[in-house]
């Protein structure tokens, strides 16, 4: 091609100098953008690592659980409770089959507190009873 290697003598000072802090300008700009990419990735491998984590450690225990034998099984179901309803609240009873966790009040001022969309009602239920007014309603 005939390329000649630069030659900074006949530069002007002042646009050689323009030229080297438009290059580093430019060199943190890019690092800059690589820092950012690599933080979100690692972001999302970090959640992608917690969820596996648990699954890994789910297929654990169904193994471990697997070499039992059934009358240990079949004992384990029973102290465990779990053919009673898991209780909500006070007079609110979900479904069987589970355990029942307390989580702490603090928990709901959180940033990643995601509100619970089912709305129970507490006490008994009756097909003939009223569907409870919502406060939207009443403000309509």
């Amino acid at each position: 091609l005939g390329l000649q290697p630069p030659n900074s003598e006949l530069m002007d000072p002042a646009g050689l100098f323009v030229l080297i802090t438009f290059t580093v300008i430019i060199d943190i700009g890019f690092l800059n953008i690589l820092i950012a990419q690599l933080a979100l990735a690692y972001e999302g491998m970090k959640a992608d690592t917690r969820g596996y984590a648990n699954m890994n450690r789910a297929f654990n225990c169904v193994e471990i659980e697997s070499f039992l034998p059934l009358r240990w099984r079949r004992k384990l179901w029973e102290e465990m409770d779990f053919d009673k309803p898991v209780e909500f609240d006070l007079g609110d009873e979900g479904p069987s089959g589970g355990l029942q966790v307390v989580v702490p009040a603090s928990r709901r001022e959180q940033v990643r507190y995601v509100p619970d969309r089912i709305q129970r009602y507490a006490g008994p239920a009756s097909p003939m009873d009223p569907w409870p007014m919502d406060h939207e309603d009443v403000e309509e």
